[in-house]
């Protein structure tokens, strides 16, 4: 069994993610890409790491485009927010860090069940 290259990989998950994006909660959406970027990818490059690329790809183009999306608010409070580049650089650092989180899980989860399906490949 051949798979993908970390590349084709992570396209594959991040498509899968926008689709399961409006089904499901986010937090269970990153942790599925890291899963599925993993466990598709070549043998040779088998790797968390994958996981948390994917994850993180999908977390700032998320980030990016909620950004984009004018709030549900009043407008008479609409026009008293402002863009705070303090919290706008600590909102983006968290999120990359539990989206990176979210994918290490993933991908470790992924990695250790393509170990323990392949067992054979592993032995030798």
């Amino acid at each position: 069994m051949t798979g993908y290259s970390e590349t084709e990989a992570i396209i594959i998950s991040l498509i899968l993610g926008v689709i399961l994006t409006l089904l499901f909660d986010n937090v269970f959406v990153v942790t599925f890409i890291g899963f599925i970027a993993t466990y598709i990818v070549n043998k040779k490059d088998k790797s968390y790491l994958v996981g948390i690329q994917a994850s993180l790809i999908f977390a700032v183009l998320n980030f990016f485009i909620g950004l984009t999306r004018v709030p549900n608010i009043p407008s008479y409070i609409l026009e008293q927010i402002s863009f705070d580049p303090i919290n706008f650089a600590i909102g983006f650092s968290i999120t990359c860090l539990i989206s990176g989180i979210l994918g290490f899980i993933g991908g470790f989860i992924a990695e250790k069940a393509y170990k323990r399906i392949h067992f054979q490949e592993y032995e030798k």
